[in-house]
């Protein structure tokens, strides 16, 4: 693996580069105070490295070449960003501090004895949330100091065990910088200055993320993010709660690095699973030792018919993979708003299991309308994002039951809480795993926006008041949760077969239309039993 490593008294730097040249920039504070040359003789490839026998644990490091000055790409820590959208941070270095990164992180008896919970996919419960936004709304009623932060989720442990959940799914919780830069693609043509467009990237899907280092702005007291990422981690094994990380990866992104930083995410943080966002090497990861009994989540596997049947990987448990798409959302949204020719639709999402592999379903999630929202809005309202409303998908599968937007007629807010309420009842007796968006179990509102990716306010940030104010709505979700709990029939192990091969008089599953055992399915038929 790349980066720094501290070996017999010696740092060792190792980076990969393609330039002819490259120099290791050592600081103290913000001055430079020394610059080391690489040896081009020890190069492999583009693969560079270092040893340094003096003492450097009193500097920070980065590196140059041509005159560009840029971070390690696997470091671990880093110094710079503190607060969340500092537009002064936007275009700043980040610089690695040696001594932190070549330190061992606290490692107590609890964390050594730290295991992955292994829960099923069968027995999950999902629940999707942005670490920022989870706690920044004062509502939380997290101190200050640490709402928006890693413990600001250990504050609200009591409530996800409440709410009946069993595993958090969390955005992306590595360095990343959320100030948009203007794109000029790999080079600026124009040789100015870059400045800040004023945009703020929420969310943290950007290709040039640091994803081996958790944010230190995520961190109550920013001083140290690897040691409050794991404590929030071991809080919430304790209580049964699984951790799921997203990992965005461009198709410019090498297989073995992805694969590299699983692993790392695995073996240091213990985190119990990966949603990779973007690009899926099936056929790498299936063979990574490593990776094998652990929860890997993908839009789709490029190679998923190819499983392994050789080599260390031979025995690998494919239900350890899932599917995670708009699929299932996007059909049982027809299905509530009433389209025709649905039925079948509907009868594969709610047995939809496969053998090789698991399936997440979910009604709502960031990209897109939130639940609520699906049943306000007709068409997108992105307006605050400053594009003229062009982006965001305009394939939403929404109603707003008669009103566009929040309404004050009795009979839109009753038949959206009667819509609200079959949403979840789909989503809990289907037999995937179901995903809850943070919020939708309280039916929070993102004002009609389908891409708030840019808005760090009121717009993402979760607002709890709502949970007294849309208190039915809390609760049926609850119940729901626990209904599912409580029912194995709706979380089986095996496929169903609509068979009686059991030999008890009954199949497994069977569906009716107007008549018993005689489904319906002319496009205008809106009947199933």
């Amino acid at each position: 693996m790349l980066g720094l490593k501290k070996e017999n008294d010696k740092y060792i730097f190792t980076v990969a580069c393609s330039k002819e040249k490259l120099y290791l920039n050592l600081y103290s504070g913000n001055r430079k105070v020394k610059q080391i040359a690489f040896d081009p003789a020890l190069r492999i490839g583009d693969v560079w490295r270092l040893e340094v026998s003096e003492d450097l644990g009193e500097y920070s490091y980065c590196y140059e070449t041509d005159h560009h000055i840029f971070t390690d790409p696997d470091g671990t820590v880093f110094e710079g960003r503190k607060k969340f959208g500092n537009l002064k941070d936007g275009t700043r270095i980040l610089k690695t501090p040696i001594q932190e990164a070549v330190a061992i992180p606290e490692e107590s008896e609890e964390w050594m004895n730290d295991r992955p919970l292994g829960i099923p996919y069968e027995d999950s419960i999902l629940y999707r949330l942005h670490v920022r936004g989870f706690t920044k709304h004062h509502s939380s009623h997290v101190p200050k100091d640490e709402r928006g932060t890693f413990r600001g989720i250990i504050d609200k442990i009591p409530y996800l065990k409440e709410l009946g959940i069993n595993g958090i799914e969390l955005m992306p919780p590595y360095e990343f910088n959320e100030v948009m830069l203007p794109d000029f693609g790999s080079e600026n043509p124009y040789q100015t200055e870059i400045k800040p467009t004023g945009k703020i990237n929420y969310w943290g899907f950007t290709k040039d993320a640091m994803q081996l280092a958790p944010k230190s702005a995520y961190t109550s007291d920013h001083k140290n993010p690897r040691n409050e990422f794991r404590t929030m981690v071991l809080a919430l094994h304790k209580v049964g709660i699984e951790v799921i990380v997203d990992l965005y990866f461009t198709s410019e992104t090498l297989p073995d690095q992805i694969s590299q930083v699983m692993r790392y995410w695995r073996i240091h943080y213990h985190v119990d699973g990966i949603h990779m966002i973007g690009n899926a090497p099936f056929s790498v990861i299936a063979r990574d030792p490593y990776l094998s009994r652990f929860k890997i989540f993908a839009d789709h596997w490029e190679d998923g018919n190819e499983m392994p049947h050789h080599g260390p990987a031979a025995g690998l448990k494919p239900r350890y993979l899932a599917d995670y798409n708009n699929g299932f959302q996007d059909d049982m949204r027809r299905v509530l708003k009433g389209d025709e020719d649905m039925l079948r639709t509907l009868m594969y999402r709610i047995e939809e299991h496969p053998t090789d592999r698991a399936t997440i379903h979910y009604m709502a999630n960031v990209g897109g309308f939130s639940l609520m929202d699906a049943l306000s809005y007709d068409r997108k309202h992105n307006e605050l994002n400053h594009e003229d409303n062009r982006d965001g998908t305009d394939q939403n599968y929404s109603w707003n039951c008669g009103e566009e937007g929040k309404s004050r007629k009795k009979s839109v807010k009753l038949l959206r809480k009667k819509m609200w309420r079959n949403a979840y009842v789909l989503l809990m007796l289907s037999q995937g795993t179901p995903l809850i968006q943070a919020g939708d179990e309280f039916a929070a509102t993102r004002l009609g926006n389908n891409n708030a990716y840019c808005q760090d306010n009121e717009i993402n940030w979760l607002d709890w008041s709502l949970i007294s104010k849309n208190e039915d709505f809390y609760n049926f979700a609850k119940y729901m949760i626990d209904f599912r709990r409580r029912h194995a029939v709706f979380r089986q192990k095996e496929p169903l077969r609509n068979l009686d091969y059991r030999s008890v008089g009954i199949p497994d599953a069977s569906f009716h239309g107007v008549n018993a055992w005689k489904t319906d399915f002319e496009n205008f038929r809106r009947q199933l039993g």
